[in-house]
């Protein structure tokens, strides 16, 4: 990551790009919401949650004020059926759809730097591979939207579950201990199951589908230490996110987020030539994984 720190500029500007287009083809929907929040005293709850996190108030208290914003906003979404109807428009043409294609696109020719960088010392754009992987970056993003809308969805549903133990007597104040570690589980899991997919691709010329099959048999057979690497990454990833974006007001996460990015790739091509006895690159240095790649049936 030291090496190729570069690349974080280049994800910051397309991340920066994406929620320009992302907030304006929003805007439409989002506006109507704003009001009806506003009206509903929706976006005083909201500041005065952020005052708690900036004031340094228990996780606790957090967790009540959320609480307390949901269900203010469950109460809005009872009896406002244009506030339903723009939300839902919102949620799956935006954020579902719009959203998950559009930051999908960086992955392929992402991998693709690393692998230049890993398997031959090579030097490679990033904008050059973000054009020319188009469209195999789209059929890619296509295909593993079912994967993850589909575990995102049932993250959703467990988080929805637990928070309701924020209302039981006893329960509530190791709920959002609860809360946390159950969501940390769950998010290891989902990256890893598919670790090995998009590195596949790139490194190995796999096809999209058979590729993410790899992925899984292959993180399967190696299942504590791909799950074990990614439980401590995502305890990284959260914590460094929370501490630079509290002590910065928010102004950190500009870095740190694209960071973050950077960070998942450079894992998932690092399990992948480790776990399949691939020799790579490491700032000039050759590294020798330990482990021998096992024949595949053809």
């Amino acid at each position: 990551m030291v090496d190729r720190f570069g690349l974080v500029w280049m994800l910051l500007l397309y991340v920066f790009i994406l929620a320009v287009v992302l907030v304006s083809a929003s805007m439409a929907f989002m506006i109507p919401i704003y009001r009806i929040f506003l009206g509903g005293g929706i976006i005083e709850e909201i500041y005065a949650l952020f005052k708690s996190i900036v004031g340094g108030e228990s996780i606790n208290a957090w967790f009540e004020q959320i609480r307390d914003i949901g269900q203010s906003i469950s109460d809005l979404f009872a009896e406002n059926f244009a506030l339903r109807l723009n939300s839902a428009l919102w949620l799956i043409i935006i954020v579902v759809l719009a959203y998950r294609f559009l930051i999908g696109l960086y992955e392929l020719p992402l991998i693709s730097v690393l692998e230049g960088s890993m398997s031959s010392n090579a030097r490679i754009g990033f904008g050059g591979q973000l054009v020319s992987k188009l469209g195999k970056s789209s059929r890619f993003t296509l295909a593993k939207m079912l994967y993850t809308i589909v575990f995102d969805l049932l993250i959703a549903l467990v988080m929805y579950g637990l928070f309701l133990l924020l209302d039981v007597s006893g329960v509530a104040l190791f709920a959002p201990f609860l809360i946390m570690v159950v969501f940390i589980i769950l998010m290891s899991l989902r990256y890893s199951f598919i670790a090995m997919w998009s590195s596949r691709v790139i490194v190995d010329g796999g096809k999209i589908f058979e590729s993410f099959s790899f992925s899984i048999r292959n993180v399967c057979k190696n299942f504590g230490s791909v799950f074990a690497y990614f439980l401590v990454a995502w305890v990284l990833i959260i914590a460094f996110n929370v501490f630079v974006g509290l002590f910065t007001l928010g102004a950190g996460l500009l870095i740190s987020v694209p960071v973050s990015m950077l960070f998942v790739s450079i894992l998932n091509m690092t399990l992948y030539y480790g776990k399949n006895g691939k020799r790579y690159y490491v700032d000039g240095t050759v590294i020798t994984p330990p482990y021998k790649k096992e024949e595949e049936s053809v």
